[in-house]
């Protein structure tokens, strides 16, 4: 796991994306912290977050898709937290 997809999968935990209903968009996750990234980089940080499990989608939010953190997400953050 890199820096982008430490900082996607604590945006998504400490906004309580943790569920379908719950998830976020892109936009959202991009306006919640100043990463001074793009939607771009982020959304391709999901698909590689999504493809590890770490992250799944959510309900559709009218046409943008949405994420949330998986149990998975969270137990690989809090190893990444304690330095394991």
């Amino acid at each position: 796991m890199d820096r982008a997809g430490f900082l996607i999968l604590s945006i998504l935990q400490k906004s309580g994306a943790t569920g379908r209903l719950s998830s976020m968009t892109v936009r959202e996750i991009v306006f919640a912290e100043d990463m001074g990234w793009k939607e771009n980089t982020i959304y391709k940080k999901i698909k590689a977050c999504e493809q590890s499990g770490y992250i799944s989608r959510g309900m559709k939010d009218g046409r943008a898709g949405t994420w949330f953190i998986t149990q998975a997400g969270c137990r690989r953050l809090e190893k990444e937290r304690n330095g394991l």
